[in-house]
């Protein structure tokens, strides 16, 4: 499976170490780490209105960089060839810009993080993660379902998007991005969630039942 260190699980949810190396690799991701710092990490209160000043979607590009470092694929999953990590979402997408400039080309662990664009929804194979966004909607069903069993992290925007068979949706309280998991539907497609993660999550849905997290 693939993990990250302890040293760096504790890096990324401390904050300190990780937030500085994440600005010498540019000034973008870095305010992007502190904003994610502010949603996930008690004790910094003085970061609180971060998230307001920078876009929407570059921080979900950051939460979904995030997401891949405490989350184990099975090793049959993952490219041997290029150690690739593969974020895949539509062509079409109207954020893609954001989304794909944010993490292309970021480093977890020995993995580099790259963005593919499809057009298709056959054209999933070889992804490690699928981001569908509420323009989605129309097709989220039917593609949630041709994935089900597959090692592939879902994670959406919609209101049904865990009751669809995804794994991570967002969603906005009090102008702050959060996120709820279905864990279910992680374990039935051979992925691993750390806890850290699962206790940084709003809500957790275990077995059709969700449990309110912070």
């Amino acid at each position: 499976m693939f993990r990250t260190t302890d040293n760096s699980t504790k890096e990324a949810l401390s904050g300190q170490t990780w937030i500085g190396r994440a600005w010498t690799s540019g000034r973008k991701l870095g305010l992007l780490c502190i904003v994610l710092l502010v949603l996930l990490v008690p004790g910094a209160p003085q970061l609180a209105r971060a998230q307001s000043d920078v876009d929407e979607y570059q921080v979900k590009a950051a939460f979904l960089f995030h997401f891949a470092q405490f989350l184990d694929w099975p090793p049959e999953s993952l490219n041997a060839a290029d150690r690739s990590l593969t974020l895949c979402i539509f062509d079409d997408e109207p954020r893609r810009q954001e989304l794909q400039s944010t993490v292309e080309g970021k480093l977890i662990g020995a993995r580099a993080f790259q963005v593919r664009l499809m057009s298709q929804p056959q054209e999933i194979q070889g992804c490690n993660i699928l981001f569908l966004s509420r323009d989605e909607a129309r097709r989220q069903s039917a593609i949630l379902k041709s994935l089900r069993g597959m090692p592939v992290l879902t994670v959406g925007e919609t209101s049904n998007f865990l009751s669809d068979g995804g794994m991570i949706r967002f969603h906005l309280e009090d102008g702050k991005t959060r996120f709820d998991i279905n864990l279910a539907a992680a374990e039935s497609s051979h992925l691993e969630i750390s806890s850290r993660l699962l206790l940084l999550a709003t809500s957790v849905t275990r077995g059709g039942v969700a449990d309110r997290g912070r």
